[in-house]
């Protein structure tokens, strides 16, 4: 019974360059769009559902990155290892072995390529558990892994092992195409129409043999290079995707945008079912020279001083899939996200330029979140109402990290894959702005956050010793930082409250940790004492022990480093106890539910906040104003003139940097944006927007609050 491979146990990994600095390669923006789209596809629950996790894409590596990032998922991979390939390629004079592009490769210097066979005797390593495996090759002279000098010792051996689909796109003497004016590559785009639309007649799970069948089909009837395949044993079984297809629904109607070629083919395709099959029919002999009315869908050609006249560089993508397992349930359908970006996007021709946020949209801070998600849609509506970039429609693309890190770490991943994401908006966590900065440094995508506070963030580890070193200069933030929070409050509690002895409590996260080391060196500068100190986890809601400690202690105020969901029920205990002590805290505990949570008694209680009051700004009233115009279910909250101004930085740095209304892909490079970030200057929602060299907002004004008839007021500046 054919199965889907389990997306659980599989990984995948999407290569691509379509950038050069050698001036003869041409630039292939088409495979730019490969990458994305099957990405998207390929984590798709209706397609076959692979995890952010499992799924990497390296869109401009070098080589080193490519296999050490294909070693690292083989390593992994039990069920289905997918390994995709897209660039220009390279035929080895001597060898005759096949070569990939890479963004720095010298056509006259191959080993600056990658060696395809490095890739295929990574594939056999003893490390690989996936049992059965597919490759396919959507590139010019592709059937070299089929016969010829490789067919011994290269891809035609691999073939050769049970439980292994090879599929390639031309044969070894054909160019692969891609035509001008489409969208994708011509082999990739046949797959891409397979996945998404499905096809037709199919059955539920779509098998090797399925889509062999199918991509020959289509490609035939257009006059395009054939697909060529072999296989080991039962290999054509393998499915490695469901088949998206639903008959039409009778009566007129626009016609899909990617299409099934199916209906049109008139040549039949050989069987696949073992690797003796019969190859479709011969091509054209690679030293014939193609008439003008092939010409106009070729692949760019690059002819070398000194070499023989042979089409060496061409433009190639490849796709290593490795499959096996089951996943017998089926999944609900998934479709495009409908945005009304995308709708303007495409009504207009424009370039679609994506925000990313990360966010908690759902769990205990989930309020916090959608505020901050809430926020950076307004600002992205605000930037495509006044046409600030000519040419450029901006969108969100919010994603729950649920305020834990490696949720987080699993969002950055796929933010960096989506090669329409500019910058990052989140998140809300300390803890989880931990676990994505290396993940954005590394692929030179900026993050703002409109929250985060933890000084480590922007002066590193030291910064308690005086030592500042800015760890990741892709991280911003439009908050005060906890050099400025902290001593706020000490100094408030100390001057206008006359508190003099503090028990201190954390909730063992970075936030709250962060926070009350400030405090306690702050305090005790002001002259106040720390009678002692808790650390709890943040899921506590049972504070009757530090209550205790702190009464017996005889504090007459509580600081504590956390968030609200705690902070609540850890205030009404404490004034149930003690009606003389106040809590304090952070920006963390600055939210209505706080209010309600911790009841009446609570008046009094402080907390901190960076940056001005909105409701007393000036700068913020028309913010306010559109904001509950636009009918969000939740409040701004406690950072959404942050998130909008954050967000606006974004759009102000590509704005900067993208001249050309006409480009088809972003102008402004991710570091060229990031450098751009660095020098933005403008004034915002909450003030002037404009960071330091460690990524700080200039503006470290804090606000202190105090709850007064259930509402946070603020009070000091």
């Amino acid at each position: 019974m054919t199965e889907l491979s389990n997306p659980a146990r599989s990984r995948a990994l999407l290569i691509g360059a379509h950038s050069f600095t050698d001036p003869d390669l041409e630039p292939l923006p088409a495979v730019a769009r490969n990458l994305d789209r099957l990405a998207e596809l390929l984590r798709d629950p209706s397609v076959w559902g692979l995890d952010a996790g499992h799924l990497s894409v390296l869109a401009e590596p070098d080589r080193d990155q490519a296999l050490g990032e294909a070693g690292r998922l083989a390593d992994e991979a039990e069920d289905t290892l997918l390994v995709y390939y897209a660039g220009h390629g390279f035929v080895h004079d001597l060898s005759n072995e096949l070569y990939l592009a890479l963004p720095r490769t010298d056509p006259r210097r191959l080993y600056t390529a990658l060696r395809y066979q490095d890739i295929r005797e990574l594939l056999l390593g003893p490390q690989v558990r996936a049992r059965r495996k597919v490759v396919i090759l959507d590139c010019c002279w592709s059937g070299l892994a089929l016969h010829g000098a490789m067919s011994a010792t290269g891809l035609g051996g691999l073939s050769d092992i049970g439980g292994t689909f090879v599929l390639t796109a031309t044969s070894e003497t054909r160019t692969a195409l891609a035509p001008p004016g489409e969208t994708y590559t011509a082999f990739t785009g046949e797959l891409i129409g397979a996945l998404g639309k499905g096809v037709p007649e199919a059955p539920p799970l779509l098998t090797m043999t399925t889509l062999y069948r199918h991509l020959y089909d289509a490609l035939v009837a257009k006059g395009r290079p054939t697909p060529q395949q072999r296989n080991g044993n039962t290999a054509g079984a393998i499915a490695v995707a469901r088949n998206r297809h639903r008959p039409p629904v009778p009566g007129p109607g626009p016609e899909d945008a990617v299409t099934s070629a199916t209906e049109e083919a008139s040549v039949d395709p050989p069987p696949v079912d073992s690797p003796s099959a019969e190859e479709p029919p011969a091509e054209k002999p690679s030293d014939e020279e193609p008439s003008d009315e092939d010409s106009s869908v070729r692949g760019p050609r690059v002819r070398l001083p000194g070499r023989r006249r042979r089409r060496t560089v061409v433009m190639a993508s490849a796709l290593v899939v490795a499959a096996l397992g089951s996943l017998p349930a089926a999944l609900n359908l998934i479709g495009g996200d409908g945005s009304d970006a995308d709708a303007d996007a495409k009504a207009k021709g424009n370039l679609t330029v994506t925000i990313g946020v990360s966010a908690p949209l759902s769990g205990d801070f989930a309020s916090l979140g959608r505020g901050i998600r809430d926020s950076a849609d307004l600002a992205v509506k605000k930037a495509n109402a006044d046409n600030v970039a000519p040419g450029v429609t901006f969108k969100v693309r919010a994603l729950d990290d649920k305020g834990d890190p490696a949720s987080g770490r699993r969002n950055a991943t796929e933010l960096v894959a989506d090669r329409s994401v500019v910058g990052v908006v989140g998140p809300l966590n300390t803890s989880v702005a931990q676990a994505m900065q290396k993940t954005f440094h590394d692929a030179h995508l900026t993050q703002i956050s409109p929250s985060n506070s933890d000084p480590a963030l922007t002066l590193g580890d030291g910064w308690q010793q005086g030592t500042f070193a800015r760890p990741y200069n892709t991280y911003f933030r439009t908050v005060a930082n906890d050099t400025a929070q902290a001593p706020a409050a000490a100094r408030y509690l100390y001057v206008k409250s006359k508190r003099r002895k503090a028990f201190v409590i954390d909730d063992k996260q970075t936030y709250g940790a962060s926070l009350v080391q400030s405090f306690k060196k702050a305090f005790g500068e002001e002259g106040g004492a720390i009678v002692g100190e808790s650390h709890v986890d943040a899921g506590r809601r049972d504070f009757s022990t530090q209550v205790s400690q702190a009464v017996n202690a005889g504090a007459d105020v509580v600081y504590y480093g956390g968030l609200y969901d705690a902070a609540g029920p850890l205030s009404k205990q404490l004034h149930a106890a003690s009606s003389g002590v106040l809590l304090a805290g952070g920006d963390g505990i600055f939210s209505d539910t706080y209010a309600t949570v911790a009841g009446d008694g609570a008046d009094g209680d402080i907390c901190t906040m960076g940056g001005a009051v909105p409701d007393s700004l000036p700068s913020a009233e028309t913010f306010i104003k559109d904001y509950k115009a636009a009918g969000y279910n939740s409040s701004y909250s406690s950072y959404g003139g942050y998130s909008y101004d954050a967000t606006s930085a974004l759009i102000q740095a590509f704005k900067s940097l993208h001249v050309d209304p006409s480009d088809t892909v972003p102008s402004a490079k991710r570091e060229s944006l990031r450098a751009a970030v660095q020098n933005v200057d403008f004034d915002g929602v909450m003030g002037k927007v404009r960071f330091d060299a460690n990524g700080d907002a200039v503006s470290q004004t804090v606000t202190v609050y105090r709850l007064s008839g259930g509402a946070w007021k603020a009070v000091q500046a």
